[in-house]
């Protein structure tokens, strides 16, 4: 048994030395440890000679210590040509004598990367990662940091990326990749790769690297992106630096952005889908009258709305686009539910800190798309409901800031000349929220250009509902205003806005002088109904606000009185037996013949409602009753009161 166990344990020691000599085997294929023993990587490049521009640059710039001693770096070793071609070629300068020093670090610095990565731990790195997206993200390095100024970022390929996501590649540089090691669209020497050297790791480069210019930056020097290069500018701020543990503070001004992603921060990763001149030009030309016929004119608060449709957090390749597609979001929604995005996408521009994509349409917003647009477009003529709209939360609910499926909505809105004196801004907060409230009752929650335009019946708002008659709109007091503009001055797909001269007023759903029971009180033609009501003891169900909603039926006195109904000889039961007939709960029903059908009534029966206006009629079994209109369709806060000319 000892002699057994003592095998096991022998091939087991053999297994494991196999797997260790395996292990070092490729180790060591890509890692030299003599090399920790030898060289800085500076005094690497200076054997080589082939470094001697970039050697005296990092001279020039008094870089040799902090490169060969302080940190351990991968290098992205240029030739002498590759910086002639960048300086002297790419920027115009006459020598590298004229280059500025600040310059001259920002290029050295991009070429040095934090950690030792040799091309075995950069496929590792890859491969090693699970899912897509993830290995989207590794992708992403960041190259030396010097005092205030952030290193940036910076993209390296592995050949296993070419194998799974090639076409990215392609996608960003518009060319392909041969399944070797690059570094953005430059090529590492598959020769002159893993020099090792005692501080980190060199790479020679292929062709020359030119540093990617920060998101905010790349846009600008883009002559495709003039427009929204500009409308991105106008949203700029400058800031202070952060307060140090001894209350110092940074006063270096840093560039920052008011729309809610920082472009000019190295740190900050974005997807844009920026539209290009001509796509903002198509854009704004049903538009061009309302803004002075320039697009200098687009209003501040449309290009904010049309910055954030375009911003996304993260990079983005177009195959984790169209992989995850509509998972990825703007700052203001999932904009593949209002937008063609992937098939608007027409090219790139290159950035450190983000993947631009260009497109030939504007990426809209879920505010532009809706009818609360014509507010923002048409902000000089209705400004005040802009900014109630914008201070005060008139019209929530008229856009969904997320998957685009806004409510029908239809606006009657006042201009600021119909609005008067004072203006919101200088209102107190009694007239303030009583004038939200007005507003709020010219919203429906219904688009009339879906029916036609407007007919004679109740239109819903949050404040009680709304009769049309006569180009006319009627409140629930009786009051008017008058329709002036018969044709929507603005429409989207789910709403449109007229403008009305005047203010409705709000229907207070908890006001107790205003129930269906005080309208029935105070009706003398339902004298005998209320009597029934009250042996019912059912006028405090009548009289409750809030949750629940009547529309009630009321038989007249004469109707009771040909029905041979007396209240005083009924019993409480017949009584509540009689009301609840005559009831129809959590509805507001009305005589325009919006609703035709059968309802069932507090008892249970089922109530048949058939016609409109004149025609309407309410049908119990072989009983047919009718409205009075001239006292019907009353509007409590709890409900509606009908007059009927028969007992159910």
């Amino acid at each position: 048994m000892h002699t057994t166990i003592l095998r096991c344990y022998t091939l087991l020691l053999i297994l494991s030395l196999m797997t260790l000599c395996a292990c070092n085997k490729t180790f060591d294929t890509y890692y030299d440890p003599e090399s920790t023993l030898g060289n800085n990587i500076l005094e690497v490049l200076e054997e080589k000679g082939e470094f001697k521009l970039f050697i005296s640059l990092i001279d020039r710039a008094n870089l040799r210590k902090s490169l060969s001693e302080s940190a351990i770096y991968t290098c992205l070793a240029p030739k002498d040509e590759f910086l002639n071609a960048y300086f002297l070629d790419e920027l115009n300068y006459n020598s590298l004598d004229q280059v500025p020093i600040t310059e001259v670090r920002a290029y050295i610095n991009y070429h040095f990367i934090n950690g030792m990565y040799y091309t075995y731990d950069l496929e590792k790195r890859y491969t090693s990662t699970e899912n897509l997206i993830n290995k989207s993200r590794v992708t992403n390095y960041k190259t030396r940091s010097e005092g205030k100024n952030i290193g940036k970022n910076i993209r390296i390929f592995s050949p296993s990326f070419f194998t799974i996501q090639g076409e990215d590649f392609e996608f960003n540089y518009q060319k392909k990749g041969d399944k070797s090691f690059y570094i953005e669209g430059v090529k590492i020497s598959t020769s002159q790769c893993d020099i090792g050297a005692r501080n980190g790791v060199i790479h020679i480069l292929d062709s020359p690297l030119f540093p990617s210019l920060r998101t905010d930056l790349a846009i600008s020097e883009d002559p495709d992106l003039s427009i929204f290069s500009s409308w991105i500018e106008r949203h700029s701020q400058y800031v202070l630096g952060e307060v140090d543990e001894q209350g110092n503070v940074d006063t270096t001004l840093y560039k920052n952005f008011s729309f809610g992603r920082n472009l000019a921060d190295e740190n900050t990763l974005s997807t844009l889908f920026a539209p290009t001149d001509d796509a903002i030009k198509k854009y704004f030309e049903p538009y061009m009258d309302l803004i002075d016929n320039t697009l200098d004119s687009v209003p501040k608060h449309v290009m904010y709305s049309l910055i954030r449709s375009s911003v996304h957090a993260n990079l983005w390749y177009h195959s984790d686009l169209v992989r995850n597609q509509p998972q990825w979001n703007a700052l203001t929604g999932y904009i593949l539910f209002g937008n063609p995005v992937l098939e608007s996408i027409i090219g790139t521009t290159p950035a450190s800190n983000s993947f631009i994509y260009k497109t030939n349409r504007v990426m809209e917003s879920p505010e532009m798309s809706s009818v609360r647009s014509g507010i923002m477009m048409k902000y000089k003529i209705y400004n005040q409901w802009y900014w109630m709209m914008t201070n005060k939360g008139l019209g929530a609910g008229i856009v969904d800031v997320l998957f685009y499926q806004h409510s029908p909505k239809t606006l009657l809105v006042q201009s600021d000349e119909i609005w008067g004196s004072p203006f919101a801004q200088d209102m107190d907060q009694i007239q303030l929220e009583k004038r939200l409230k007005e507003c709020r009752a010219g919203i429906f929650h219904f688009n009339v250009l879906t029916d036609g335009g407007f007919k004679k019946r109740f239109y819903p708002t949050d404040e009680g509902y709304i009769l049309f008659d006569d180009n006319k709109f009627f409140d629930h007091t009786g009051h008017s205003v008058n329709l002036i503009t018969k044709s929507p001055v603005w429409e989207k797909p789910t709403g449109s806005i007229y403008e009305i001269d005047g203010f409705l007023n709000p229907l207070d759903r908890l006001d107790i002088n205003n129930t269906v029971w005080k309208k029935i009180q105070s009706n003398s033609n339902l004298s005998s109904f209320k009597a029934i009501v009250d042996k019912a003891l059912m006028a405090g169900e009548l009289q409750l606000t809030g949750f629940f909603t009547y529309s009630v039926f009321a038989p007249s006195n004469a109707a009771l009185s040909a029905a041979g109904i007396s209240p005083s000889s009924l019993t409480a039961e017949a009584a509540k037996n009689l009301i609840n007939r005559h009831i129809v709960t959590n509805r507001h029903l009305f005589t325009d013949g919006v609703f035709t059908g059968q309802l069932t009534n507090k008892k249970g029966e089922y109530l048949t409602f058939s016609g409109a206006w004149n025609t309407f009629s309410i049908q119990f079994q072989n009983n047919v009753a009718y409205p009075i209109p001239s006292s019907s369709n009353v509007q409590g806060s709890n409900g509606v009161l009908h007059v009927i000319n028969k007992v159910l």
